[in-house]
């Protein structure tokens, strides 16, 4: 009964893709994150200079997954990149506790920067 009202849930809405950015603090996890999602498992990375992309497939729809690179020099080009993104995924590491101060402040600055662009 279930696979019926999912393949008429499919039929009736289709595919839908959705662009996601994975935004925090250099060494914050943002690119294991990504790979677990992506692979389902744990892999060893080094940091994002630049950006990495990857296509994570869930039932009907399709996540365009941007991560970010989230060292300095590179954070202020992060708004380039919300025009048509549907949501953002803020990664901190709370065990970086010498930079929860700084992880604040640039999720503010997300926030103030952006909620026009993303409306």
């Amino acid at each position: 009964m279930g696979i019926v009202f999912t393949r008429l849930f499919s039929s009736v809405f289709g595919n839908r893709e959705a662009r996601i950015l994975v935004l925090g603090l250099d060494n914050a996890g943002k690119t294991t994150i990504l790979y677990r999602l992506q692979m389902g498992e744990v892999v060893s990375t080094i940091p994002t200079i630049g950006f990495n992309v990857e296509t994570v497939q869930y039932n009907n729809i399709k996540f365009q997954v941007w991560d970010l690179g989230g060292q300095t020099s590179i954070r202020p080009y992060w708004r380039c990149y919300f025009p048509n993104t549907q949501a953002i995924i803020y990664v901190v590491d709370s065990s970086d506790t010498d930079r929860l101060v700084t992880a604040k402040e640039e999720f503010h600055s997300i926030l103030e920067g952006s909620m026009g662009m993303l409306l």
